[in-house]
């Protein structure tokens, strides 16, 4: 199974549009992948400035070119301000198998946002990329992210570590 997102899949939720990221989001993305919070669990090194927020953009964009990973941008219907992202990577074709990631600015977290959004993507990912199994690595002190995981009926792998993340847990829902 070989994905083609040479067509971008806009979603649609209720309150959101997940859309392509874009440069003209590079101020929002900074602002997203440089805050504390976003990062308290997550081990990256934030962008230093709008450049390297430019150069992440260029970088999911030949992610997606390449059909190695598509990204979305949670886009409030209401505002057109991004809220935050998801998005799947590390295919095995042969499994039938992606990870996926996902952040909210904090501003907008304990509003239902990124539950809508990953049911859309779920949804999309099971139906349209005909995916069985959808993995979420996440620290073991994420309250939120776990909640979530657990909502949208993801295990918990006990057996299995993240090589190189001791403190993250990894979760599996299969279709």
């Amino acid at each position: 199974m070989d994905f083609d997102f040479t067509t971008f899949p806009v979603l649609e939720t209720d309150r959101l549009t997940l859309r392509a990221l874009n440069l003209d989001d590079a101020k929002a993305i900074f602002g997203l992948r440089a805050n504390k919070e976003v990062n308290e669990y997550i081990q990256r090194v934030p962008p230093k400035n709008l450049s390297e927020s430019r150069a992440f953009i260029d970088e999911i964009s030949n992610l997606i070119t390449d059909n190695q990973g598509i990204f979305w941008v949670l886009e409030s219907k209401n505002s057109a301000e991004l809220l935050g992202t998801i998005g799947l990577r590390n295919f095995d074709v042969a499994d039938n198998y992606a990870e996926i990631g996902y952040e909210i600015h904090p501003d907008y977290q304990e509003r239902g946002y990124m539950t809508e959004a990953f049911e859309e993507v779920l949804e999309y990912a099971f139906e349209k990329m005909e995916l069985k199994t959808i993995e979420a690595f996440t620290h073991k002190n994420n309250l939120a992210s776990i909640t979530l995981l657990h909502k949208l009926d993801f295990d918990l792998q006990i057996e299995r570590t993240d090589e190189g993340f001791e403190d993250n847990r990894i979760y599996k829902l299969e279709k």
